[in-house]
């Protein structure tokens, strides 16, 4: 499944690579583009990155999250979904 990071990457390319403004206009016109917050798009992928190398480095699960949120400012539910729904692909 794609994430709305793929298809705002799908769009800038489709931009940067159009000889023609005329090509993205026939592709996009009337078209609401969303844009990513960075923050969130890069910090996430930061949480599972920290979190997994929490877990090689021996530290359980709840001792990981629980230094991931406090580093964060995120309460540890926050983290866990983050988490969970990076690990886990979407069904739909």
């Amino acid at each position: 499944m794609l994430s709305n990071f793929d298809l705002f990457v799908e769009f800038y390319q489709k931009v940067k690579d159009s000889e023609d403004i005329a090509e993205v206009l026939k592709e996009y016109g009337g078209s609401s583009i969303y844009v990513p917050s960075y923050k969130s798009t890069y910090r996430n992928a930061d949480i599972l990155d920290e979190y997994e190398q929490s877990i090689k480095d021996g530290k359980s699960s709840t001792a990981a999250i629980r230094e991931i949120a406090a580093k964060h400012n995120l309460s540890y539910n926050s983290v866990s979904a983050i988490i969970r729904e990076l690990k886990e692909p979407a069904l739909f």
